[in-house]
């Protein structure tokens, strides 16, 4: 019996200096993979990163630096294999794809910073030369919490002696630790082999004392993410405050060599990612305060109103109406009259600052749509108040902005011609996005019933030009995101050049379609109607080619730029729809003949979902090309260049846009259907009823189109 007792009293000790041994116990598990991150940190606070494509390539570090990073500076060690040009020694820049700044991408699952201890590491890492990547703030910070995740694969170079350091100089010799960590083994050692990509918290603070330390926003946080476990230690006393961070690597699981065994699992050190989160003190002892207001507007920019259903689902509007002086029921009547649902401000009424003129000029507008039978956007100068759009609101500004959108909406909403308030155009930055998501989503709460409305740049425009599919993707992607739009509208022009010029618009209608898509949000575009800077005078066939194009990729609205002539922007007193005389211009019996058709379509096309858009040779630059890969009805296209665009109903059932590219000729289409296509039913662009259906012959839908024209075609296939 006293040799059990003895034992037992042993095995008891063991295990109580094995759980002292253990420097892992207060750090605690967060789960693994991308969505076990906390995300929000200093280096990338408002998770939108954008890492350059190709870190492997010949280019220096200007170009490699990501977007939208939280950081000035960063450096590393070692910073690639020896031998390498200068201008590629950097934390951005890694010939195996796996540079040090890849710790800060957000994504452990698929990126990691890898170096090879034979041709990356010199052997491996060492007091005396140890691996790191540091970073440099704008602004000094006390670190509360961290985060560590493991690599995706390979547990032996996972670092096993290494640190948190801080430093005011991101000098060699001026580097103070904040955390430290001389695991022996695995036991001590806060990473596990398995699971893969596990990330640990670190923290200054116990559950007990974290709303000390941390914001009330960040602490919910990390709340829902400890999911019910807590922090019964700190990790780390509460350092002082630095601009430089680094993570330091002394030793790995694996050992130094540079002798590789085998060549799939070569010796190295992997780490997948690092979240540095702190407070700063560039404001002293306001700092606290200022970062509650802070939180405050992060809150305000995070919060997410769905936009509301418009009243007018399929809008057919311009830009600049009539001036104040011909605000008259003819004049709106005659807009009606063109085939227009929706009437956009008097060209001399948008922008002006508000007074006592421009409210009655509103209220009279708003009177004479609705005589006329028009919903109506409308200007209020009040909006200059709210802000310009290329800066996010201070948390001072916040509630003048609701008041001056509470006095706009105590104004107009009422009004039935009333579809909301036109807020600005083509101003977007960022941070301004983040304002104007503020007041839309204020407006979504306070005024449910109708839309604000915002123009975006084409992706010709400013910096774009250089890659229409890449900054301009990115771009879209953020405005929808951060401005949280009811729908996306934006101009594109450059179609119109003299001569014509392709080069830009089907990649803005991919990008456009592809992110309202994702977004479940509508869009439409703005086409030219006036010959100005460079756009021609439009024909008919223009103006018919630009309506159809967009329609078969899925707007759901169009706008005319411009309805009135502008004096200082048309080019040789060239006419708008209406003329500087104040008179009908042929292009406003053109508009009105395609405004009838497309309206005629439009409770039909707004109960559709976009399924593709195809294009057959010769392929439009940006445009995605039609043939048996591709998820479409139709397989093939001939008698012409075509745009087939693809669509369904919410009851599965197919629809299919032809749209004839040609800006001069007439074709007759050839449309060879998928097998599955029995016959096919046109919707009238007269009635806006399904025409009697067409058997198909050997799989083939002929269909006349004249030079820019498009037709609706409802399919019926085998099962439905």
């Amino acid at each position: 019996m006293k040799t059990v007792i003895g034992l037992s009293v042993l095995l008891l000790i063991a295990l109580s200096l094995h759980s002292l041994a253990r420097s892992a116990d207060a750090a605690v598990k967060l789960g693994a993979g991308d969505s076990s991150l906390l995300g929000g940190d200093l280096t990338d606070p408002e998770d939108k990163i954008a890492p350059k494509e190709d870190c492997a390539g010949d280019l220096p570090e200007d170009k490699l630096k990501p977007e939208n990073c939280g950081w000035v500076g960063m450096k590393c060690a070692p910073a690639n294999p020896p031998g390498t040009p200068a201008h590629q020694r950097h934390p951005y820049q890694s010939w195996q794809g796996s540079p040090a700044s890849a710790i800060f991408w957000n994504k452990p699952e698929s990126k990691k910073w890898y170096v090879g201890f034979k041709d990356g590491g010199y052997g491996g890492p060492t007091k005396a030369a140890p691996y790191y990547a540091a970073v440099e703030f704008k602004e000094p910070y006390v670190l509360t919490h961290f985060t560590m995740t493991t690599s995706p694969d390979m547990p032996d170079r996972d670092p096993k002696s290494w640190a948190i350091q801080g430093s005011s100089t991101g000098k060699d010799d001026d580097w103070t630790d904040i955390y430290k960590c001389e695991a022996k083994d695995r036991d001590t050692s806060p990473f596990q082999e398995y699971p893969r990509n596990e990330t640990t918290l670190f923290t200054s603070f116990t559950s007990a004392d974290m709303a000390k330390a941390v914001s009330a926003k960040e602490m919910k946080k990390i709340e829902a993410k400890l999911d019910g476990k807590k922090v019964e230690k700190a990790d780390f006393a509460t350092p002082k405050a630095y601009t430089w961070f680094r993570v330091v690597a002394y030793s790995c699981f694996n050992p130094n060599t540079t002798a590789v065994a085998h060549p799939a699992q070569p010796p190295g050190f992997a780490l997948g990612q690092m979240e540095l989160f702190g407070v700063s003190t560039a404001k002293g002892a306001a700092g606290a305060k200022s970062e509650t207001a802070q939180a405050d507007v992060k809150r305000e920019v995070a919060e997410t109103v769905k936009p509301p259903a418009p009243d007018v689902p399929f809008i057919i509007s311009y830009w600049c109406g009539p001036p104040r002086s011909e605000t008259t029921l003819a004049r709106y009547k005659e807009i009606a009259e063109c085939g227009f649902n929706v009437a956009y401000p008097a060209e001399n009424n948008l922008w002006a600052k508000n007074d006592k003129e421009q409210d009655e000029h509103n209220k009279k507008y708003l009177d004479l749509c609705q005589q006329a039978g028009l919903k109506a956007f409308l200007w209020d100068g009040n909006v200059a108040a709210c802000g310009g759009w290329d800066k996010a609101p201070k948390p001072e500004e916040i509630p003048r902005i609701k008041k001056t959108l509470d006095g706009m909406i105590a104004r107009y909403s009422s009004h039935p011609a009333f579809l909301g308030f036109v807020l600005g155009d083509e101003a977007n930055t960022p941070e301004g996005n983040k304002r104007l998501g503020v007041v839309n989503q204020y407006l979504f709460k306070k005024d449910p019933t109708h839309l604000p409305y915002f123009n975006l740049l084409p992706n010709y425009a400013h910096g774009f030009v250089q890659g229409p599919a890449g900054g301009y993707d990115r771009f879209v992607a953020d405005y929808i995101r951060d401005a949280k739009p009811a729908f996306v509208s934006w101009d594109h022009y450059r179609q119109m050049f003299e001569g014509g010029d392709e080069n830009y618009y089907w990649h803005n209608l991919e990008i456009i379609r592809k992110h309202c898509l994702k977004a479940k949000i509508p869009y439409n575009q703005i086409i030219v109607s006036m010959k100005h800077m460079g756009y021609r005078e439009c024909s008919e066939a223009d103006l018919r080619w630009q309506v159809y194009t967009s329609l078969a990729y899925g707007s759901r609205g169009i706008q005319y730029f411009t309805y009135w002539y502008v004096s200082g922007l048309a080019w040789a007193e060239a006419p708008a729809l209406i003329t500087k005389d104040g008179k009908r211009d042929v292009k406003w019996e053109y508009v009105k003949k395609i405004n009838h058709r497309i309206g005629k379509l439009g409770p039909t096309l707004v109960r559709l979902t976009s399924t593709g858009a195809y294009c057959n040779d010769p392929l439009p630059p940006g445009a995605r090309r039609l043939n048996a890969s591709a998820e479409a009805p139709v397989v093939k296209a001939e008698g012409g260049p075509l745009l087939v665009g693809c669509f369904k109903d919410p009851e599965g059932k197919q629809y299919i846009f032809p749209v004839n590219r040609s800006f001069q000729g007439k074709i007759q289409a050839r449309l060879t259907m998928d097998g599955a296509i029995l016959s096919a039913s046109e919707i009238s662009q007269e009635t806006g009823k399904p025409l009697r259906a067409t058997a198909l012959r050997q799989q083939i839908l002929e269909v006349p189109l004249e030079a820019g024209e498009g037709r609706l075609f409802l399919l019926t296939q085998k099962g439905h």
